[in-house]
């Protein structure tokens, strides 16, 4: 399975120091200009950088319309939108995003999506997690925005289903 992947997705799973698990559930991620400058150029010692320039099984691609990605740039980032137009290049089914509004026009233009909570909640269910509580506590203590129900539910230990997770995991072969 082949993905695209914004900056936040990635930083965050770098910060949790999960870099690893994403490379069990892909072969291939694809990372637009504007999102390997933002995490690896700007971001030179912050999570993420070494990870990025290192993996052997992500891809740096420039985005060729760029006429699309500034009329996106209306209503998104300068990186959700080359990481939209991208997806729509290299003919990518899933979308790795956590912004909100990204997501959203993702799964518009018919795009799979999976946020960092997503990618946990599939290792989790796969046995290469044991525990989700103390990666979801770090993300929010790095600054990641859970919402309080999912958070809720968790420490409750209720199946989160389809709500959650909007990418069937035999999609990923798993």
């Amino acid at each position: 399975m082949i993905a695209v992947a914004d900056a936040s997705f990635l930083i965050g799973l770098c910060l949790i120091e999960q870099w690893a698990l994403l490379a069990t559930l892909v072969e291939r991620v694809y990372v637009a200009s504007a999102v390997w400058t933002e995490v690896v150029e700007q971001g030179q010692d912050r999570p993420g950088a070494g990870q990025l320039q290192q993996a052997a099984w992500v891809t740096r691609q420039a985005v060729h319309n760029r006429r699309a990605v500034e009329m996106l740039q209306v209503f998104l980032g300068a990186r959700e939108a080359e990481t939209l137009i991208l997806a729509e290049e290299v003919a990518c089914p899933l979308v790795f995003m956590d912004d909100l509004k990204g997501r959203k026009a993702a799964q518009a233009a018919g795009f799979r999506t999976m946020g960092v909570v997503g990618v946990l909640l599939v290792g989790k269910q796969t046995g290469r997690i044991r525990t989700l509580h103390p990666l979801l506590a770090q993300l929010q203590q790095q600054g990641f925005m859970l919402l309080e129900s999912f958070l809720c539910r968790q420490e409750r230990g209720k199946p989160q289903g389809h709500s959650v997770l909007d990418f069937p995991l035999a999609s990923l072969g798993l």
